[in-house]
């Protein structure tokens, strides 16, 4: 092999935790060369696994985008929700529906539910009142 010094520094320093990027692919490119010095064949598959992990970091910037976008969007339904609820009505205004209509006027609201917690007075228990509603 005509690159065996080379490989066998590359391969120390990679041991060494001394080598840059560049040169590691480099020394991934060297074992799968099909001439590699005797003692270094055992090290063949260590450097390929090395290399597809490698590869397979290469496509993790999908994975980020779609990670990115799912955050996105769930920040937009949380926002959406928040104006909706937050902006929707005035939190002060008082609001019954009487017969499917809604009614704001603060002095109808208020007598509508005078007048249903009096006739729930009536009653001295819950018994009773549920007597009352269900009974033929």
């Amino acid at each position: 092999m005509k690159n065996e010094p080379r490989i066998r520094m590359l391969t120390e320093r990679f041991f060494n935790g001394q080598t840059s990027i560049e040169e590691e692919q480099e020394l991934y490119q060297m074992f799968q060369q099909a001439d590699l010095p005797a003692d270094l064949l055992s090290l063949r598959p260590l450097f390929a696994g090395f290399r597809d992990i490698q590869l397979n970091q290469r496509q993790t910037p999908r994975i980020r985008w779609i990670r990115l976008f799912a955050v996105a969007a769930s920040i937009a339904v949380v926002l959406t929700a928040t104006i909706t609820i937050m902006g929707h009505d005035d939190p002060d205004e008082c609001v019954t529906y009487i017969y499917g209509k809604k009614c704001t006027d603060k002095a109808i609201v208020m007598h509508h539910m005078k007048s249903d917690l009096s006739e729930m007075s009536e009653f001295n228990t819950v018994d009773e009142l549920m007597r009352d509603m269900f009974s033929e």
